[in-house]
């Protein structure tokens, strides 16, 4: 994945002169896809990984299940990503809040969400797409630990 420094420089060239201005929305553009494509895949690869059984773990009270996470993150997908397009779309929690959160339903609707963000990272806005992967990559960090202690290996290990 590519330092956040780097995300944020060519963001920030977007407002380089006319003549550079293209080259820095694609190179842009280039860097937020790519690192959305890195971590959505891990979050992809997370939710095939857990067992069914395991989507209710959680390490410890007062912290999502991984089925919440899960659910948490296509909410932030849900969210980010058309607004990246320019569709004003409020945050909702319905997914994690509303279910079902078994591994079946949150794959289907993980797969549904990434495939509507991929759309988005070809032609949005870029601040809700560094947004996105932050967050994504904050969860993502989250999941790293939960696997860890269900004796699982990470996909990005």
């Amino acid at each position: 994945m590519l330092p956040l420094r780097h995300v944020l420089a060519a963001v920030l060239s977007l407002t380089a002169s006319p003549v550079h201005a293209q080259a820095a929305r694609d190179s842009t553009s280039r860097m937020l896809r790519d690192g959305f494509t890195e971590v959505s895949g891990w979050m992809t690869h997370v939710a095939e990984l857990v067992p069914s059984d395991r989507y209710t773990y959680r390490p410890t009270e007062g912290v999502r299940t991984v089925g919440e996470m899960l659910a948490h993150v296509i909410d932030a997908y849900i969210y980010y990503c058309p607004n990246a397009a320019g569709v004003a779309t409020p945050w909702s929690a319905a997914t994690e809040k509303k279910g079902p959160l078994d591994k079946a339903t949150l794959q289907r609707k993980l797969k549904a969400a990434t495939e509507t963000c991929a759309t988005a990272y070809e032609r949005g806005t870029p601040l809700p797409l560094l947004q996105n992967i932050s967050h994504t990559t904050l969860h993502y960090g989250n999941l790293v630990t939960y696997l860890r202690m269900m004796g699982l290996t990470p996909p990005s290990s």
